[in-house]
């Protein structure tokens, strides 16, 4: 592993066995053998459809679930299987900032008892000192002492993201996993919220996990884009490069479906179909029941390996495969 990564997946599957009827049980692969790296103060965006697999991905980063195979290492020690006080101090390092902040804060506690938590828990930090901390805390999210003793619903939207930040942030941690942090928020607060988080990342000196299906978000914050269709991730690479030329179908499918008007978009034919259940996934190339541009029986029968196009653009498509 490279001094320069932080993160780190290697063949990273997740499968849950779920019921299929009264008595049967299937298995649903949620994540199948993807790999990715985050530099050191980068930001990778993960990006796909509703149940494509990007916040299982985000839940086995932070050891919320177990790979059911592959590994992952993080600062350059294998974190795929801790358990114990090994795996409750993972938390020191990497912090989870939810979609929903409303459903995120307990709203019995006030603020200064939520950002203080897990200080409680990981450190001595007690009476003075704690608030202190904890006053620090809110300066850095822009909130201010004034909302110490207030309770959730009191505060906005976008305050109340910006608390589970603060609490987020309270360990000095050296990733950020954010799932869907703006999807919750008010168009006009989505805004404040990214430059925020841009300017956090510099000042704390953070690495980002950022989950999202807004893709011009994620073309604003993320220098690093993986695509996730089903599990696999079929194209991944620096962000101008995906957005401004998409080698996969389904990537391009993906651009074109939002305006993005900084973007060189493609104009592919539309989907057809749904997407597959996962419990029924299709052989070869999982996107090409949809595909507008499949090449026949290879595309039916055969799983596309990722293929490197350009330093760090790799895609998973046979169409690459066949030049």
């Amino acid at each position: 592993m490279s001094e320069a990564l932080l993160l780190e997946a290697r063949g990273l599957s997740k499968v849950f066995e779920v019921r299929s009827g009264r008595f049967a049980k299937a298995s649903l692969k949620a994540v199948d053998g993807i790999d990715f790296a985050i530099p050191r103060g980068g930001c990778l965006g993960l990006v796909g459809e509703s149940g494509s697999g990007k916040s299982t991905v985000a839940r086995l980063v932070t050891g919320l679930h177990r790979p059911s195979a592959g590994s992952i290492l993080f600062d350059g020690r294998d974190i795929t299987h801790l358990d114990g006080r090994a795996r409750r101090d993972l938390g020191r390092d990497i912090q989870m900032v939810f979609q929903d902040p409303h459903a995120s804060l307990n709203p019995r506690k006030t603020i200064f008892a939520s950002i203080a938590e897990p200080l409680i828990i990981h450190t001595d930090l007690r009476g003075a000192p704690l608030r202190a901390r904890v006053e620090e805390l809110l300066d850095i999210v822009s909130l201010g002492r004034r909302f110490l003793y207030r309770y959730p619903h009191e505060l906005s939207g976008g305050q109340k993201q910006r608390v589970c930040i603060a609490r987020a942030v309270a360990l000095n941690p050296k990733m950020l996993v954010l799932d869907e942090p703006t999807s919750a928020l008010d168009v006009s607060v989505q805004a404040q919220m990214l430059e925020f988080l841009r300017s956090l990342q510099r000042e704390l000196n953070l690495t980002y996990l950022f989950i999202s299906h807004n893709l011009a978000v994620v073309r604003h914050l993320c220098d690093q884009v993986a695509v996730m269709y089903l599990g696999c991730i079929v194209e991944k690479g620096p962000t101008a490069q995906i957005f401004d030329r998409p080698q996969h179908p389904y990537t391009e499918v993906l651009l074109a479906s939002v305006p993005l008007p900084e973007a060189n978009q493609p104009d592919p034919p539309p989907l057809e179909g749904d997407i597959p259940s996962p419990l029924s996934l299709p052989g070869g190339c999982r996107f090409h029941p949809r595909c507008p541009r499949h090449i026949g029986p290879v595309c039916v029968d055969q799983v596309p390996a990722q293929t490197a196009l350009a330093p760090g653009h790799h895609v998973a498509c046979h169409l690459h495969q066949e030049r």
